[in-house]
């Protein structure tokens, strides 16, 4: 049964979160959500400032959904939409941030995205090229997404997640190793399996 579809009528852009001041709200959400899964936190951070204007967007800042997620009809959660046109798209409503990125985090972990091998990839920029060539964004700049969120990485230290998630995942895990100091066939058996 699909959750209820309803109508958003504020501004499209309530919120006043600097990139800074986004990244405080959800980093732990994302180190959390990230655990164990290859996918680096400083490639969802980068991602969510850039997709949803640092948290300002309406579906972000009031929806919990950072990464416009389309609220298919495969979504059993409830939508939300600005427009009142016919056929306007409706966006996945997530109980709380946690839950948004934690969906999004899935589906880098799927279908393309895992064909491409992005939770394999070490670094910020081989996700995101990895990203870009499974085609993960088909909008006006899906040619440099990869280098545009790097730059955001760059712009914030967001690298930083990446130690932080390092640090968690070692205290976490039974032979207090992170993701991707795991051995070539554990990470291997984990894409397979995610």
């Amino acid at each position: 049964m699909a959750g209820r579809r309803f109508q958003y009528t504020g501004k499209q852009t309530p919120g006043n979160n600097t990139p800074a001041s986004f990244t405080a709200k959800i980093a732990s959400a994302v180190i959390r959500a990230c655990a164990n899964t290859g996918i680096l936190p400083s490639v969802v951070i980068g991602q969510a400032i850039k997709e949803s204007g640092s948290g300002n967007d309406y579906k972000a800042f009031v929806y919990n959904n950072p990464f416009g997620h389309m609220a298919l009809a495969s979504w059993s959660g409830d939508g939300v939409r600005l427009s009142t046109k016919k056929g306007a798209p409706y966006w996945r409503v997530y109980p709380n941030v946690y839950e948004g990125i934690k969906a999004h985090i899935n589906n880098l972990q799927q279908g393309k995205y895992k064909l491409q091998g992005v939770a394999l990839k070490k670094t910020p920029l081989a996700q995101l090229k990895a990203l870009q060539a499974a085609g993960y964004n088909v909008g006006p700049d899906k040619n440099v997404y990869a280098n545009k969120v790097a730059g955001i990485i760059d712009s914030y230290n967001l690298e930083n997640y990446d130690r932080e998630l390092m640090a968690y995942e070692r205290n976490i895990n039974d032979n207090n190793l992170a993701f991707h100091e795991q051995d070539g066939i554990t990470k291997a058996l984990h894409n397979i399996f995610a």
